[in-house]
């Protein structure tokens, strides 16, 4: 199971649906994570060995935010951020989870396909 930290746009219910697949989810929010600058919240998401999910577009620049040394960095891209479709893309990312692993890499997911990148795994 993974191990992961919810930017502070991700909806909280988001992290529900990841806990009941078993992955430990924890909340930018409940760690004075708010208002900061993307880096540090990848900092202190890699600091804890925990994916980064986010729905900051700015994460898929992989040159200002290279997936390698982390966990794993996963960008939820929807083109309509209605609730409903952001917990269907999160069943999605749960079971994704449970089956591949995203260390060193990034992962950006829309509402009918997952894009990773790099391609062949970590480098």
């Amino acid at each position: 199971m993974a191990t992961v930290k919810l930017d502070e746009n991700v909806p909280d219910s988001v992290g529900l649906i990841l806990r009941q697949g078993g992955h430990d989810v924890a909340l930018a929010r409940d760690e004075q994570l708010v208002g900061v600058a993307d880096d540090r919240v990848l900092a202190a998401a890699s600091a804890e060995g925990r994916v980064l999910v986010s729905l900051d577009r700015d994460f898929t620049n992989i040159l200002r935010h290279p997936p390698e040394p982390t966990a794993g960095i996963v960008v939820i891209r929807l083109r309509d951020q209605t609730l409903p479709l952001i917990r269907q893309v999160a069943a999605t990312l749960r079971d994704v989870l449970s089956q591949e692993s995203v260390r060193g890499r990034l992962w950006v997911l829309d509402e009918s396909r997952l894009r990773i990148w790099p391609r062949g795994g970590p480098a």
